[in-house]
């Protein structure tokens, strides 16, 4: 049963936390952390959901810890397709440019913006993992995205 826990949501929890630290070394151990305390405390229900809380908080409290302001710097990650070596580089452009804007906006953007757009949570399950309203998300996502808008002035469309 915990390793089927473990196989089935590992590589989407150990992503969310390398987009919030941009440090793969970190990730691997915040991720470690992650099952531990989510097996020590045995949750039967919505076994995603209190992985992604319990990842969330132990980022927030590794920054807390190291005292940063900027909280989280996102990684681009290598793209593997077979598509022509132009449509990668206009690809990775583009990427690039939508991580950088990413950075510049508020935290709680950010993070409603990982979740419901490259994470591709729903509202609701977005709410239970920041542990806030349903309005809230919205809100904060209405508001991210324009901000990345103005940021990436027509780069793409977000």
């Amino acid at each position: 049963m915990r390793r089927d826990v473990f196989d089935t949501h590992y590589d989407a929890i150990f992503k969310y936390i390398l987009y919030l630290t941009n440090d793969r070394h970190l990730a691997h151990d915040l991720l470690q952390e992650t099952f531990y305390r989510y097996y020590q405390k045995n949750y039967d229900t919505n076994e995603r959901l209190y992985l992604l809380k319990i990842a969330r908080n132990l980022v927030y409290d590794h920054y807390r810890r190291k005292k940063l302001i900027s909280f989280f710097t996102l990684k681009k990650e290598p793209i593997a397709t077979a598509k022509l070596p132009e449509e990668v580089t206009i690809q990775n452009a583009d990427n690039e440019a939508l991580y950088h804007a990413l950075q510049q906006i508020k935290t709680n953007y950010r993070e409603v913006v990982i979740l419901r757009y490259i994470e591709q949570y729903s509202v609701k399950e977005t709410a239970e993992i920041l542990n806030t309203t349903e309005v809230k998300v919205k809100n904060d996502t209405a508001r991210g995205l324009r901000a990345l808008r103005e940021l990436l002035g027509g780069v793409r469309d977000v």
